[in-house]
């Protein structure tokens, strides 16, 4: 269950960079966002753990320069989703490898798939809000009185989801 997830979301992510950069007309990049898919799994399967953290920072890397140039906004955030969801998810496969034959690891898994789908569904939604919802005048103490809300929940939800 986890290998279709993680395979989906690196998937998800490259061909949403793809995607957004194809778009914009830059047909260049896109073969290499399916490359880097490739390459993606290739080594997790080999078992090159590194990788996917390595990948993870290409994937933004090539979201933050897409929104630099003016690229869709909203396809270079599902590629940062998709490429945090396959780091994390490819952690989680190597830690799962190590478990024990006794534990129980069809709900192990299924409890990590529902909280990391929870907190990517939470995080791409409050980043397209923020792409959306435009504010023309805002104090500065409310802006930073919403970051520190938004950070204190976010804190709480972390810890929430751990218990």
């Amino acid at each position: 269950m986890t290998i279709i997830a993680l395979i989906l979301s690196i998937l998800l992510g490259t061909a949403s960079l793809a995607t957004g950069y194809l778009q914009a007309g830059a047909i260049d990049y896109p073969r290499w966002f399916l490359l880097l898919a490739g390459l993606w799994l290739i080594a997790h399967f080999r078992k090159w753990y590194w990788f996917s953290s390595a990948a993870l920072l290409m994937m933004i890397l090539a979201a933050a320069y897409g929104v630099w140039h003016g690229f869709s906004t909203v396809w270079m955030l599902l590629g940062v989703v998709g490429g945090l969801l396959g780091w994390d998810l490819s952690d989680f496969a190597r830690r799962l490898s190590y478990a024990a034959p006794l534990d129980d690891t069809r709900s192990m898994e299924r409890l990590h798939l529902g909280r990391v789908a929870i907190v990517a569904a939470l995080g791409l939604g409050l980043a397209l809000l923020s792409v959306f919802i435009r504010f023309q005048r805002l104090a500065f103490e409310v802006a930073v009185g919403l970051v520190l809300l938004a950070a204190l929940g976010l804190t709480r939800l972390v810890i929430g989801l751990r218990k």
